[in-house]
């Protein structure tokens, strides 16, 4: 290729990106930058400080982590190599909508307002900022499996996170745990 073809090629090249740039300015606000969901990253917390939140696994189980990004961490819970639940927490400072579900729930657990998610899933809204969620995998969890798991996350801990600036505190559990009735025999 001549010189010339190659000068002609890259001023074409990075006028096309100049103008891509141009007509895009005014989208910029959709695009990935300083912001998660309108929110400065410095107000989310980072998925890492997570990780070390998550159930320790049992005997004979591993936890794999999937994704970690800035207001969320995932990991799948595996016993011999089959995939029993996926877990996950997330800042629901950037995603407010995710703690509606959360308004009418009559039930708890550790004092947290839980929801259950179809068949398969439950989820806690911890500090009235954090969702944390068991996803039953493969052949599945019962109710009680899942809501032993969700108690095995590391709860006072996530609600003690530090607050990035700009945030409220952390607040305390929406409502004592509801205890089983007496059985009246």
């Amino acid at each position: 290729m001549s010189r010339l073809l190659r000068l002609g090629l890259a001023l074409v090249l990075g006028s096309a990106l100049l103008i891509a740039g141009l007509l895009l300015l005014p989208f910029s606000q959709w695009m990935p930058g300083v912001t998660v969901g309108d929110i400065p990253t410095s107000a989310v917390v980072n998925g890492s400080a997570f990780n070390r939140l998550f159930p320790t696994p049992g005997p004979g189980e591993e936890l794999v982590f999937t994704q970690e990004k800035r207001g969320f961490s995932q990991a799948r819970l595996k016993q011999g190599g089959e995939a029993l639940a996926l877990l996950a927490i997330s800042d629901t400072t950037t995603a407010p909508e995710a703690r509606e579900k959360f308004r009418s729930s009559a039930d708890s657990l550790k004092g947290w307002p839980l929801v259950e998610q179809g068949q398969q899933a439950s989820a806690l809204l911890v500090a009235e900022r954090f969702q944390v969620k068991v996803i039953g995998q493969e052949k599945g969890l019962d109710l009680t499996q899942r809501h032993e798991l969700l108690e095995a996350f590391d709860l006072p801990g996530l609600a003690a996170l530090p607050q990035p600036k700009g945030t409220r505190q952390a607040l305390k559990p929406a409502r004592p745990a509801l205890d089983p009735a007496p059985n009246p025999a």
